[in-house]
């Protein structure tokens, strides 16, 4: 399919995602750019669900700056995420993010892909759920698992490297949808078009998805 019949079908997919969900929106839980930066990296190969029953409380009750990660320490810190997958290698990251936030941007988060990115453990998928949701950045395509799925199935992707189909994405839907089209797929893929069984016969783009009760 070419791009302009692409651009044609991705114009009536964000038209329906859209209407049946006009409030997608982070399943992580989050009041700032730094609770939310912090919750991405630890969420990387575990559940929102599971970041959020860790993380939630210690934002409350003693994390409010990476300063206060830092002046907990490694140890501490480690002891307290033990519940989330990886939490050794995750404890060194977010230290070594903290240590650079401090350092390099006076504690606070930056709003900009490029610094985003020079991170510890921060990725573009990562910049791009904190630049979306906490700086009301439209053109960033976040490639998480749910979004590559849905979209592979739609036909709108080729390729299964994140750099590249995040590339493809931003050519063929526009700057200003970029975003909600994100929030929006991954809802459906958690809902509907989901990995070992897909709702085929409740979805509402089956009439023109390729890859129809394939699964």
């Amino acid at each position: 399919m070419g791009k302009e019949e692409l651009k044609k079908r991705v114009k009536v997919i964000i038209k329906r995602l859209a209407d049946n969900y006009p409030d997608a929106k982070c399943h992580l839980d989050f009041k700032n750019p730094f609770e939310l930066i912090v919750s991405t990296v630890l969420a990387a190969q575990c559940t929102d669900v599971s970041v959020n029953k860790t993380m939630t409380p210690l934002y409350k009750s003693k994390y409010k700056s990476p300063k206060d990660i830092l002046k907990d320490g490694a140890d501490k810190f480690r002891d307290e995420i033990k519940s989330i997958n990886f939490y050794n290698n995750k404890t060194k990251s977010i230290i070594s993010l903290c240590e650079s936030l401090e350092k390099n941007h006076k504690g606070r988060v930056p709003d900009d892909m490029d610094s985003l990115t020079e991170l510890p453990g921060v990725g573009r998928k990562s910049a791009s759920v904190v630049l979306g949701n906490c700086f009301g950045k439209e053109d960033v395509i976040i490639v998480d698992t749910h979004l590559k799925r849905v979209s592979a199935r739609l036909g709108l992707i080729e390729n299964d490297n994140p750099d590249k189909i995040e590339a493809e994405l931003k050519e063929i839907v526009p700057e200003k949808e970029q975003f909600y089209f994100s929030m929006r797929t991954g809802e459906h893929g958690r809902l509907v078009c989901q990995a070992k069984k897909p709702k085929c016969g409740e979805c509402f783009l089956s009439d023109i998805c390729p890859s129809k009760n394939k699964f």
